[in-house]
């Protein structure tokens, strides 16, 4: 099973040219997925973990956004961390956007690829 979004090996580092920097689900982590997921939630599609393109519903982007939270608690051994987290998620969730610091913090981790011709 691919991962969609992070990491060079992931679904969007292939099919969209960007990742998420590997690592456990912190708040800087979660914030750059989030992005992602705005992004896919816009464009209407995202990709599953065999690196398909699949229509991007709202009912998909809420679990693949609440999945962080479980993620963060999983990989994290911080309640204050992953607090901030849930917080972050259910502020998107409310209003279908990201925090302007939530946003600059997410480009700190998200990673653009670079093709040799």
């Amino acid at each position: 099973m691919v991962n969609i979004y992070m990491g060079k090996g992931s679904c969007y580092a292939i099919k969209e040219g960007i990742y998420v920097k590997p690592g456990p689900m912190d708040l800087g982590r979660a914030a750059a997925h989030l992005y992602l997921h705005l992004r896919d939630l816009k464009a209407g599609y995202t990709y599953n973990h065999e690196c398909v393109k699949v229509r991007m519903s709202r009912s998909l982007f809420e679990a693949r956004c609440k999945y962080l939270v479980k993620l963060c608690r999983e990989q994290v051994n911080d309640e204050y961390e992953c607090g901030q987290v849930e917080q972050l998620v259910n502020t998107v969730l409310d209003n279908v956007k990201l925090p302007q610091w939530a946003e600059e913090l997410a480009k700190q981790y998200l990673v653009k690829v670079t093709r040799l011709l």
